[in-house]
């Protein structure tokens, strides 16, 4: 029995081989904060404030929980040995997807709890349960560990009602409010989660199979509420869940709803190709709502690679989709997968397909067989690196067709090519001189929000990155 329990939940430190210079908050983390909000809780967000012993020492938590994705096992680990040994007295927990579908990978002497899929029901129900020295094991989804075994309790893996949530507890992250950041650190980002689940079947993603399959949404006029909380210093609302937009109906009300609201703010969100073509009014009324910049999925350029990750889409499908993007004047945000079997002549087609649709934030990550995906269950006999430090989308853990200096030389290409502030300037001009204002082709040719200081920026804080992955393979814990 603990009583007036206090509660420490940490955000694991960003993982250093990612190649990233975003910043979101962890909002995962606020809602969990926000289920126990009767007992003192903390939050320690060690991609700002590394100085876990010190938190440690002065808010002597009774609980502290972490959570991972597969890149930060290894970090998340670290951090809850650290706990236990600064007193071991303390229960550890963690939970994530990486977690949910291996937990036994946490099967250590200095972890108390592992906790299965989404937990803002069960971890109130487990610090509950431990304030009052009740038994946990009757709460559903529960790993115990003992020694090297784990122990599990009932299977559900069923978020529930997601307008039965509270608020996230938005002020315990405050003190780091100016350090969530886009891209190129120039604007304040808020992050705002409308839906869990997909109801897509992608080979590459476990998001699906978090809840089987299953998609929970909110009410608008719930994430409404939400956004009019937010601070005002906030200049993008980020909808960070993949399906924002899958219920048509629901979409065009957020949309409206959002255009009545007094406080104009812009607005960063995902959506499929398909959606996009299918739907083109929508967006044109997101638009006008403070949509500015979307993330598209593509993946790829060619039918038979998309067939291959059963992403369900067609190339011509997303060739249609930049169009009406482009002429609507939203900005692109393109993700394309980057095949460990690419060869050299691959790499050139798909910096040309981006050349050649006027692409300007391209992302290139490497196919990554993530624990839980269909892809990770297909390939795990062929992986040659099982260090999940390295499972960061920007090494390949599959072997590669090229050498590996060669892969990795050629996806730091990608990046150099695409964000050359000499293609921005041929761009601009070419653009300037071939097109009627009038036309069709003058929409589509812009350069995604960039100006020529932004992308300067942009150059001067990728260029590291882009060295470091050139020498990417030095590094890599080959098996």
């Amino acid at each position: 029995m603990v009583r007036d329990m206090k509660i420490l939940l940490v955000k694991p430190p960003l993982n250093p081989n990612m190649v990233t210079t975003t910043r979101i908050e962890p909002l995962e983390l606020e809602y969990l904060a926000a289920a126990v909000h009767e007992h003192e809780v903390d939050i320690l967000d060690m991609r700002v404030d590394r100085n876990l012993s010190k938190k440690l020492k002065n808010f002597k938590p009774h609980l502290v929980g972490t959570t991972a994705y597969t890149c930060d096992v290894n970090t998340s680990k670290r951090i809850l040995r650290e706990v236990k040994t600064h007193d071991s007295s303390i229960h550890t927990v963690i939970g994530g997807i990486h977690a949910t579908f291996v937990p036994d990978d946490f099967a250590e002497p200095y972890i108390d709890t592992v906790f299965l899929g989404y937990a803002d029901f069960t971890f109130k129900a487990y610090v509950d349960t431990l304030e009052q020295g009740g038994d946990p094991g009757n709460i559903s989804d529960l790993g115990f560990v003992n020694g090297n075994k784990i122990t599990f309790t009932e299977s559900k893996r069923d978020v529930g009602d997601l307008d039965q949530l509270p608020m996230p507890a938005r002020h315990l992250i405050r003190k780091y409010q100016n350090k969530y950041r886009d891209g190129w650190g120039d604007k304040k980002v808020a992050s705002v989660m409308s839906s869990r689940g997909c109801p897509f079947r992608c080979t590459f993603c476990a998001c699906w199979k978090l809840m089987n399959g299953k998609l929970r949404t909110r009410k608008v006029e719930s994430i409404i509420e939400e956004i009019q909380s937010l601070p005002e210093e906030v200049d993008v609302i980020y909808f960070c869940d993949d399906n924002t937009l899958f219920d048509i109906k629901r979409a065009w009300h957020l949309s409206e709803m959002i255009q009545k609201l007094p406080v104009k703010k812009k607005i960063k969100l995902y959506a499929r190709a398909d959606t996009v073509v299918k739907h083109p009014d929508l967006f044109e009324s997101l638009r006008e709502a403070g949509l500015e910049y979307l993330t598209v999925g593509f993946e790829s350029s060619k039918d038979e690679e998309l067939e291959k990750l059963n992403k369900k889409v067609s190339a011509a499908t997303n060739n249609e989709a930049i169009r009406i993007l482009k002429k609507l004047g939203i900005f692109v945000l393109p993700s394309f997968i980057v095949d460990p079997d690419y060869l050299e002549e691959d790499f050139e087609q798909l910096y040309n397909y981006v050349d050649e649709k006027c692409l300007f934030r391209p992302i290139f990550p490497v196919l990554t067989p993530s624990p839980g995906t269909d892809l990770y269950e297909e390939t795990h006999d062929r992986l040659v690196i099982r260090d999940y430090d390295y499972y960061d989308y920007t090494h390949s853990v599959l072997p590669t067709k090229m050498s590996r200096r060669d892969f990795y030389h050629q996806v730091a290409d990608l990046y150099r090519k695409s964000y050359s502030i000499r293609r921005f300037i041929r761009f601009k001009i070419n653009g300037s001189r071939s097109f009627p204002a009038d036309s069709e082709d003058f929409y589509a040719y812009n350069a995604d929000g960039f100006s020529f200081f932004t992308l300067l920026l942009a150059n001067l804080v990728a260029l590291p990155m882009f060295m470091k992955l050139r020498n990417t393979h030095r590094s890599e814990p080959l098996v």
